[in-house]
């Protein structure tokens, strides 16, 4: 009985240990299924639809989002979120074909369990931003990607879509030459293939392809064609691939998500000279996405597409792969002592400017002000008061910038101060690096209308007197922002950056000075105040396609003045007509 009770003792723990873990194992492949993913197109993006038969519960893939419910509001070409507890037996990938989505791709994570946890990736065809959000009975997970264009939807009248019909008709006859003459409305793509192929005997095979059903519905009318311009008219008009192989025809889908499409279709690159790869794709009619890719290494737009198509697509990104126009910004930073100086170097003989265009900154107040051509007289009065010690340039740079993109300037130094700043406790200093100098950031575009239109954003930053209670020098910093729109070769003056600094200068006699108490006799203190105003004058002008001004003359000028070994302070006038500087 011994041995029966040894027996007894070591079976029952093992038969619980048992029952313990089948209970666990069993627990831990309980899942949801995911029983459709379907996309719906928005007026400003797409919406994708993930349902399942229970609750499905889903987080981002890096597990460092939580379980938000958006991108951040970061631009992205993919993203993927992941399904822990959901099984998926469909289609790993999923044609979405709506703008700006062009596919799902779903898998299964190396670290999922009995096939139970599912990752999604959604890949746009343009950077976009996207949002997750679970249903409110938690069966479904649905994923917004927004688009910056709007899209026509379909029109509806009331709550019903108002739709015309028409009855269904197919006629299909082939003559004694075997010509083929066909009449369809509404007809069955693959009925009428195959009335045409018994008609002339010809074999045909239709490859429907993985998400590429072609259910469409016909609509031709064509007489007495051959059978081989039949087929090709009819898949080049629904973005068909067709292929001939020992006379048989092979007709399927135009994106290439199969093997069999990818037979049938053609690659090729086409490297944009211009523009960019990315916004070149983004230009193309929306049907086309799924067809294009960018090599941003190459910057080239590659196409996977029916050969048929591929001609087709490069003619069009030839028409918007063009040269920017090129704008030069020339610009005069000028400094006056005195607030009343710049009204008398602008204030007479105008051509074709405003009736009053004088600057009134005595307030100090940031003002801009379109003045046409600059006086003729403008030149020799800059020069007047330049000699007299009234006005002092800054800057007169000149620089070049394609349409709509942002050139900046800067001419100055860097200069380091000491910075002080509280840190666990107690108070640090650093030596910083701060730009003093003038700095012009300019972004110019033009519909080729001989108007300019340019943001404007001068800063003017200098290191003032030393703060009395720190020590430390002050960064004084004049700026302003301005859109303007002038005519080719007019100029801009933006006024009103009137900086007002006071210095404390203090003189004593060597050593009586610091004799205490009587020392008082030999020290004295004096308080100065100055006020200067800084005009800058911007003159933006369209180049040419070689990136020359229209006239050779001016262009002349300015390469000369360049190549000065000491170019004077004065560099010239801004406008062609203007008299040279008095020497």
């Amino acid at each position: 009985m011994a041995p029966l009770k040894i027996i007894k003792s070591l079976l029952l723990p093992a038969i619980f240990i048992s029952l313990f873990l089948a209970i666990r194992h069993s627990a831990a492949v309980s899942y949801t299924n995911i029983t459709d993913i379907e996309s719906k197109q928005l007026s400003n993006g797409v919406q994708i639809l993930i349902q399942s038969d229970g609750v499905l519960e889903w987080r981002p893939a890096n597990m460092g989002g939580g379980q938000g419910g958006s991108g951040g509001g970061r631009k992205t070409t993919q993203f993927t979120i992941r399904l822990p507890e959901a099984r998926y037996s469909g289609s790993s990938f999923i044609n979405i074909d709506k703008f700006p989505v062009s596919y799902v791709q779903a898998s299964i994570p190396q670290d999922a369990k009995e096939g139970v946890g599912v990752l999604l990736t959604v890949v746009m065809s343009v950077p976009s931003s996207y949002s997750v959000n679970t249903s409110a009975d938690q069966q479904s997970v649905i994923i917004t990607v927004n688009s910056e264009r709007t899209l026509e939807t379909t029109r509806r009248s009331g709550t019903s879509t108002t739709r015309t019909t028409a009855e269904k008709k197919m006629e299909v006859t082939v003559n004694e030459q075997g010509l083929v003459s066909v009449t369809a409305l509404k007809a069955d793509f693959h009925e009428l293939i195959a009335e045409v192929a018994r008609l002339t005997g010809i074999s045909v095979a239709v490859d429907d392809g993985q998400g590429q059903k072609l259910r469409h519905e016909v609509s031709m009318n064509v007489s007495d064609v051959p059978v081989d311009q039949f087929l090709r008219t009819i898949t080049s008009g629904y973005g068909l691939a067709l292929d001939r192989q020992e006379g048989l025809y092979m007709i399927s889908g135009g994106v290439p998500n199969d093997l069999a499409a990818y037979h049938l279709s053609g690659t090729r690159s086409f490297p944009m000279q211009f523009i960019r790869a990315q916004t070149a794709s983004g230009l193309l009619p929306t049907f086309l996405f799924s067809y294009l890719h960018v090599n941003e290494a190459q910057n080239a737009v590659v196409v996977s597409a029916p050969t048929q198509m591929l001609d087709k697509i490069g003619r069009d990104l030839g028409r918007v792969d063009l040269a920017a126009p090129q704008i030069m910004i020339e610009a005069l930073a000028v400094e006056f002592t005195n607030t009343n100086d710049l009204n008398y170097a602008i204030s007479a003989d105008f051509v074709n400017n405003a009736a009053n265009a004088a600057l009134d900154s005595a307030t100090g107040t940031i003002s801009y002000q379109t003045v046409g051509k600059l006086p003729r007289t403008f030149n020799a009065r800059l020069n007047a008061l330049i000699s007299k010690g009234r006005a002092r340039i800054r800057a007169n740079p000149r620089m070049a910038a394609l349409n709509g993109q942002e050139a900046e300037l800067f001419i100055g130094a860097q200069r380091f101060i000491l910075v002080r700043f509280q840190q666990f406790g107690g108070t640090t200093e650093r030596i910083q690096g701060v730009d003093v100098g003038v700095k012009l950031r300019v972004a110019p575009w033009t519909g080729g209308n001989g108007e300019i239109t340019t943001q404007i954003a001068p800063e003017v930053s200098n290191i003032s007197e030393v703060d009395p209670v720190t020590g430390l020098p002050v960064l004084s910093t004049r700026r302003a922002n301005t859109t303007v729109r002038v005519k080719d070769g007019e100029t801009v003056v933006i006024g009103g950056l009137v900086l007002k600094q006071t210095f404390n200068t203090r003189r004593k006699v060597p050593i009586l000075g610091d004799i205490p108490f009587l020392g008082y006799a030999f020290r004295s203190t004096s308080k100065s105040t100055t006020e200067s105003e800084l005009a800058i004058f911007v003159t933006p002008r369209i180049l040419t396609d070689a990136g020359r001004l229209p006239n050779a003359a001016e262009e002349q000028r300015i390469r000369d003045t360049m190549l000065q070994e000491n170019p004077p302070q004065n560099l010239g006038p801004i406008r062609k007509d203007l008299p040279a500087p008095a020497r």
